[in-house]
C-alpha cells in the first residue's frame, strides 16, 4: 500500500511524482479544498519510467471536476509504478488552495 499526502497548491499543475514500488492497480484520489474555487478540476496520471529519467506521463482517470470542498474519486485496474495527481484547473473563489490526498492497494 502507498500512501501520500501534497499540497496545498494555489494553481494548477502536478505533484511530485511517487514511486509505488508494488505497481498499485487500484487508486484513491482525495481532493480538499480552501477558499470556495468556481473551477477545479484534477486527473491522476501515470507513468512506466524510471524515477530518475524524464517521465511520460498518461492520464489514468479522465479529467475529475471537483465539485464540493471534499471530493474523493477512485481508479481501479491501472497498475502503475510512478503516478502523480495533475490539476488542470483552479480558478475563482477567495484565495483557493488544493490538498491532495493519495492512497494505492
Amino acid at each position: 500500500m502507498t500512501f501520500s499526502t501534497f499540497g496545498p497548491f494555489t494553481a494548477p499543475g502536478a505533484t511530485n511524482p511517487v514511486d509505488t514500488g508494488a505497481a498499485p492497480q487500484a487508486h484513491t484520489v482525495q481532493i480538499v479544498t480552501t477558499g470556495t474555487p468556481t473551477t477545479c478540476t484534477v486527473q491522476l496520471e501515470g507513468s512506466l519510467d524510471d524515477a530518475g529519467a524524464p517521465s511520460n506521463w498518461s492520464n489514468l482517470s479522465g479529467p475529475q471536476t471537483v465539485t464540493g470542498p471534499l471530493f474523493m474519486f477512485h481508479v481501479a485496474n491501472r497498475p502503475i509504478r510512478l503516478i502523480r495527481v495533475n490539476i488542470t484547473a483552479l480558478s475563482g473563489g477567495s484565495s483557493p488552495t488544493v490538498a491532495v490526498r493519495y492512497m494505492g492497494v
